[in-house]
């Protein structure tokens, strides 16, 4: 099988597999069905192979279908002993402490704690039993005195209600709930006036060592730069949005350049590229520099705490630069398609994780995108650093369109030009940062410059996007794609980048099946309308958090929306549903009716 039609293949298990973990998500499918139908599919996989028959392909890619619908069953199954199956009851919780705690600050000046634990026992009242699975557990302190010292690794107790997270929060965005369950967190505490208790353990030694080179970077520029530099310097080297001065995050979103501010696949692959170049200035073999950029991946994702981002974004990204810098482009797309593929074998419920989608859709679009746009812009006579650049920020922003859409339903027209001006600055501002901490180790002094020159740098970042975002259409509303428009823009997208031949190929491929292909186009088109016009005139009701309360919005049959503001939530309280709504509606003829663009 030639190496195209290797990666062809590839793109369709992972496609395949993908399929099956949504459609399993949506409908539930009995196990032992599921199992019968699997086992027979493999047989029948299997013989095909033995055969060596044609087909055997098509065979394999319903087997993959069939194995992503199992593993989501599986993965989303949870045991007897969840934490999740307490919920509603109060009781205290006992677990570890898996991730670095979060504060930040209420502008009364009171503390807030999130806790990521793994939990191991809950105590009732009729006593103490084992549990398992993932929490996040919440609690307020006033002042740093009252914040409790607890580290990565610590054993904590902490008293409350045991609650499950919450879906949707308002229509269009995240879905919370699977958002935590794939990332282990299947409830979630408020503490009470137990508060918590923690344990100090030196079992952790190692993972508390890397926090305190963290707190070592923080303290170190918090010396020389206002906190809120501080924070932001220290977000873009090692994530988090602790301490950031919500302007900077609003500039940063509007020019498309937010991910700076999470550890993804660009900052391993910037790691990559200096480590790279830097082996090739010393003269270093192609094995040593290998070894140099996979060991300072390694370093870095250390410590960047180890979390389950970092290690995705180190995998995909360090492993498809370190394939491009041996100059073995179609191998840095198998490993690509592969380490997704595992991935979702491994942990299915990835699938429906944003950093995750975006990481993959941002490094497919460098690799597969990237290179054909790049030489049809040097082909019309643009230069090659500025074709290059360009082609970088088009592919990635054209592979993450439609997720974009999704979850946020905004294009940023500035990204172009804040990606050729902010962020190579950016780019020299985390080596620089990363650099300083080490200098800071040897020279302090040198060190403290360094840090110091950084948030010079930030300063012109921060009045550079601020600039950006006021420019006219920088930010634009951009329509929700549904999963059919997604799929039909990214099979037009790569039919795009095919080259003369492969387009010829595939035209020939689907010739014989034209008339085939139309009339399941014509009848789907049919389904969809006819499906669409049978159904009855609906009122979309959505309940919406506005800061201070509830609110409620209100889309008639006929396109207009009015919105209830807090008080129908007290309304609700103390009259029930049904009564409210008559309240709401009798009350609507006073309120002006607005258009209001289509939103899921």
């Amino acid at each position: 099988m030639s190496g195209q039609f290797q990666l062809d293949f590839l793109v369709g298990v992972l496609a395949a597999i993908s399929a099956g973990i949504f459609l399993g998500s949506s409908w539930a499918v009995p196990m032992v069905p599921l199992l019968a139908g699997f086992f027979l599919l493999l047989a029948c996989t299997l013989a095909l192979l033995w055969r060596n028959h044609g087909k055997t392909w098509i065979a394999v890619l319903f087997l993959c279908f069939v194995a992503g619908i199992l593993r989501f069953v599986m993965a989303y199954a949870l045991p007897e002993n969840d934490i999740s199956r307490f919920a509603g009851e109060s009781a205290t919780v006992e677990g570890v402490i898996t991730e670095e705690p979060r504060v930040t600050e209420t502008a009364e000046g009171f503390k807030k704690l999130r806790y990521t634990i793994s939990v191991r026992k809950i105590k009732e009242k009729d006593g103490e039993r084992p549990a398992s699975g993932g929490m996040y557990v919440y609690a307020q302190a006033k002042g740093e005195e009252g914040i409790p010292k607890a580290q990565i690794g610590d054993v904590i107790r902490a008293g409350g209600k045991v609650r499950l997270p919450h879906g949707y929060g308002n229509p269009g965005q995240i879905d919370t709930e699977m958002l935590l369950r794939s990332q282990g967190i299947t409830a979630q505490m408020v503490c009470g006036k137990q508060g918590i208790h923690p344990e100090p353990q030196e079992n952790k030694l190692f993972l508390r060592k890397m926090s305190e080179i963290r707190t070592a970077y923080r303290k170190g520029m918090e010396a020389v730069m206002p906190k809120a530099d501080a924070a932001a310097i220290f977000a873009m080297l090692f994530g988090g949005y602790e301490g950031l001065r919500p302007e900077l995050v609003d500039a940063f979103t509007t020019t498309g350049i937010v991910h700076i501010l999470s550890v993804s696949g660009s900052h391993v692959s910037l790691l990559a590229a200096v480590m790279a170049w830097l082996g090739s200035f010393l003269r270093l073999p192609k094995l040593a520099q290998s070894v140099l950029v996979v060991g300072v991946i390694a370093v870095y994702c250390v410590l960047s705490g180890c979390v389950p981002p970092v290690i995705r974004s180190g995998i995909m990204g360090g492993l498809a630069f370190l394939a491009l810098a041996l100059e073995r482009e179609n191998d840095a797309r198998r490993i690509l398609l592969l380490t997704g593929i595992a991935m979702l074998l491994i942990s299915p419920l990835l699938l429906f994780h944003i950093s995750f989608q975006l990481s993959f859709a941002a490094t497919a679009g460098l690799l597969f995108v990237a290179p054909s746009l790049r030489l049809w812009m040097e082909e019309r006579g643009l230069r090659e650093f500025l074709a290059g650049s360009l082609s970088i920020t088009v592919a990635a922003q054209a592979f993450t369109l439609p997720i974009l859409a999704w979850y946020f339903n905004q294009l940023s027209l500035s990204s172009l030009l804040s990606n050729l001006l902010v962020v190579p600055i950016v780019e020299g501002m985390i080596v620089l940062g990363l650099f300083a901490g080490i200098v800071a180790w040897l020279l302090p002094f040198l060190g403290r410059l360094m840090f110091l020159f950084d948030s010079l740098l930030l300063g012109l970042v921060y009045e550079m996007t601020r600039w950006m975002a006021r420019l006219p259409g920088s930010q634009i509303y951009f329509p929700t794609m549904g999963i059919g428009a997604g799929s039909v823009f990214y099979g037009v997208l790569v039919y795009a980048i095919q080259s003369p031949e492969r387009k010829t190929l595939i035209r020939t491929w689907l010739f014989p099946y034209r008339k085939g292909i139309l009339c399941a186009l014509l009848a789907g088109i049919l389904f969809f309308a006819g499906w669409r016009w049978s159904r009855p005139s609906e009122v979309m009701v959505a309940f919406i958090d506005v800061g201070q309360g509830d609110a409620m919005m209100v889309k008639t049959v006929h396109g207009h929306a009015m919105m209830f503001e807090k008080r129908f939530s007290f309304l609700m309280q103390k009259y029930g549903a049904e009564t409210a709504w008559n309240i709401g509606l009798a009350a609507s003829e006073h309120m002006k009716f607005l258009n209001f663009p289509h939103q899921k």
